[in-house]
């Protein structure tokens, strides 16, 4: 049996402060979020590929903010006899009718929160064809999505059976959103100082690795294995309990305008006996603003404990160990010339 936990949607990485110097900034004088929101048309060709084919994109939006336009996908004859010519015609005025057989897609998207990999959207679509009015191919949806930086939403999908097609098996609508970058930092590095910390019963356990990323860079980390005796029964027949840990994550960054750095932090800590038949993990992340220079330290949440009501990994002598083995991460960021 192998059995694997994890944190709620709720639970968060413990506090974040400042143990040398200066002070965590939070979200004193915070500089106002903004977003850029992409509407994106694909199409899928018959060899199995997906291929962008046209995008409609706003400007950076505050929160609260809003755009809309229109997209209207077509084939047309290429140049090389090549079936698969298209294009999307894009605009900020809807046209009176859709042309073609293909779909029409109006769309409106609005800002709700504007963070570091949790962006907010609400949007809302209508698809319209050249099929005739109350076409069943005609379509129409509103909703919202949590978006990280980088990520995708899918909202529609259309198969494309009309001969006009020629090898495209379909088309699809798809939602991404980003933070614009500030002109003056985008090309700026930021160095990190990455320690983990493991304090178990009087015994400590560090490593350290040195990141560097561009401004709003995700930047990952894998500290590998670390093993450690617990101060329980050990399996029968070892002379110890020896569990095995592992801690990865990532850290985001961006220079602001007054010189503080806004960080996001995710770390996610597992662990399972080096001989057992179980896995357990919790994680999380925190955001901060914090002074270059200034060094942070988070607490990592022990493991969840595996199911009580099963008998066959019900251990919560082991997991009373794992919430005394404090884990931390202490980070200090810097900006490169």
């Amino acid at each position: 049996m192998r059995v694997k936990t994890a944190a709620t949607s709720g639970a968060v990485l413990a506090a974040l402060v400042a143990i040398t110097g200066g002070h965590v900034a939070g979200d004193q004088g915070a500089i106002a979020p903004k977003a850029k929101l992409e509407f994106r048309v694909l199409a899928s060709w018959a060899g199995g590929e997906t291929h962008e084919i046209g995008t409609f994109g706003s400007g950076p939006l505050d929160e609260g903010g809003s755009m809309t336009g229109s997209m209207q996908v077509r084939t047309s004859p290429a140049d090389d006899g090549s079936p698969c010519h298209s294009e999307v015609n894009m605009s900020i005025s809807p046209p009176k009718a859709p042309d073609g057989p293909l779909p029409l897609w109006q769309v409106e998207g609005k800002v709700r929160r504007a963070a570091m990999d949790d962006i907010q959207v609400e949007y809302a679509w209508t698809r319209r064809t050249g099929a005739g009015a109350g076409s069943a191919r005609d379509a129409a949806y509103q909703g919202s999505a949590h978006l990280t930086e980088g990520g995708r939403a899918l909202l529609d999908f259309v198969p494309a059976f009309e001969a006009s097609a020629g090898c495209w098996h379909n088309v699809a609508l798809e939602l991404s959103a980003s933070i614009p970058e500030d002109p003056g930092f985008k090309d700026r590095r930021i160095a990190y100082d990455l320690w983990l910390v493991s304090e178990d019963h009087r015994k400590r356990f560090s490593r350290r690795l040195q990141l560097i990323g561009k401004q709003g860079e995700k930047v990952a980390f894998d500290y590998g294995t670390f093993r450690s005796k617990l101060p329980v029964a050990p399996p029968s027949g070892k002379d110890a309990y020896v569990m095995e840990t592992r801690v990865t994550g990532s850290v985001r960054s961006r220079i602001q305008p007054d010189g503080s750095i806004e960080i996001l932090l995710t770390a996610n800590r597992g662990a399972h006996p080096n001989e057992g038949s179980w896995y357990s993990e919790a994680h999380g992340s925190k955001s901060v603003r914090a002074v270059p220079g200034e060094t942070l330290r988070l607490e990592l949440p022990p493991p969840n404990p595996v199911d009580p009501g099963d008998p066959h990994v019900s251990e919560p002598d082991t997991f009373r160990a794992l919430a005394e083995q404090h884990v931390a991460l202490i980070l200090t960021p810097t900006i490169l010339d």
